[in-house]
């Protein structure tokens, strides 16, 4: 059974690679021409896009979507081997088509091991780079960086929310500020400022140009100024997360930012899920393209459009739960609905073809 494990473990290799660059130069291929107009507005070029972006870019697509590069490899091989009656000598031989599985199952983990500690550890400082690059030449003609003049909005803890209108991330600067405190569902301290500066080195903001509002029972009192501490730490990526900030971190950051219980931690916690779920699901999408393809009754062309429907069905699921949950509209751990329902389907399918 060895030579049959080495056998079938090289073919996966050969055929997950050549999936691999085919899917990386495909996208390339389509990339490029959505992309020249905003490089030419920018000033930039394609020439700097090949050099600065498109690496760290194919390294993400590689990375992002190798569970499915692993899924068609399987259809396609496991296919062949179907079709040259392979899969049936090895049943009729006494192996059973558990232990076929098993060297599935081994080839996959490898890939979603090392497709783990990709996402840990290569992953965020890959990110900074296609992000960086991305955001300066391919989001505004006016290459502003992503978090630029943005309003911040965020809920500090149960009874205190901060209020931004304009901020930026680049000058740690905000104007038109708000501060509020409330005593369950009364308003105690109101707080407005016309600038707001968050200090990195102190770990606390200031602001300037303020005036304050305590509210009591009998009377209101207020006080202005020229300059006051706010004593918040949670920084501006804490309090504001942003889908570009929470790619750039390693699972250290992650983890310690979402440990912070006075902020909105959505957009962490479904980078952090997605960075587990997705590794995970290489191990369900090898066993649904070996139960798929290992059909005789199915040819080539039909296991592969199967394939393609649970691939867009998976992907769009995915990123519906993941839109929903940066809203705040469904908890982060939905993440993994798209994993649990193919598994579902993986573990039906897998039963009916070995009982046949």
């Amino acid at each position: 059974m060895k030579i049959i494990d080495c056998y079938l473990i090289k073919n996966f290799i050969k055929y997950f690679i050549f999936f691999t660059i085919s899917m990386q130069i495909i996208c390339v291929i389509i990339d490029i021409p959505q992309r020249i107009h905003r490089l030419d507005n920018n000033n930039s070029s394609i020439k700097n896009a090949i050099i600065d972006y498109y690496p760290f870019w194919s390294i993400w697509i590689i990375n992002t979507f190798s569970s499915i590069s692993l899924f068609l490899s399987i259809i396609f091989f496991t296919s062949k081997i179907t079709k040259n009656s392979e899969i049936t000598t090895l049943l009729a031989n006494g192996i059973s088509y558990g232990r076929i599985a098993i060297t599935y199952l081994i080839f996959a983990f490898i890939i979603g091991l090392i497709n783990l500690i990709i996402n840990f550890y290569v992953l965020p400082t890959v990110n900074k780079k296609k992000n960086k690059f991305h955001s300066q030449y391919l989001v505004s003609s006016y290459k502003e960086l992503y978090g630029n003049n943005e309003a911040l909005t965020a809920k500090i803890d149960k009874n205190k929310y901060l209020f931004i209108k304009n901020f930026s991330r680049i000058n740690n600067v905000g104007h038109k500020c708000v501060y509020e405190v409330f005593d369950n569902k009364n308003l105690i301290y109101l707080l407005k400022s016309k600038y707001i500066f968050w200090s990195k080195k102190n770990k606390y903001y200031i602001v300037y140009n303020y005036k304050e509002i305590f509210f009591n029972k009998n009377y209101d009192s207020s006080k202005s100024g020229l300059y006051k501490i706010l004593k918040i730490t949670s920084s501006p990526d804490e309090l504001s997360p942003d889908d570009y900030v929470s790619e750039n971190m390693s699972i250290n950051e992650l983890n310690k930012i979402i440990k912070i219980n006075n902020t909105d931690k959505n957009i962490y916690l479904n980078e952090y899920h997605k960075r587990i779920a997705l590794p995970f699901s290489a191990l369900i999408f090898t066993i649904l393209g070996l139960s798929i393809s290992s059909n005789r009754k199915n040819d080539l062309g039909k296991n592969i459009i199967i394939g393609i429907i649970v691939i867009f069905l998976y992907i769009f699921l995915m990123e519906i739960i993941n839109i929903f949950s940066s809203k705040n509209y469904i908890p982060p751990y939905f993440i993994w609905i798209p994993n649990f329902i193919t598994s579902i389907y993986t573990i039906f399918i897998y039963c009916k073809r070995n009982n046949e």
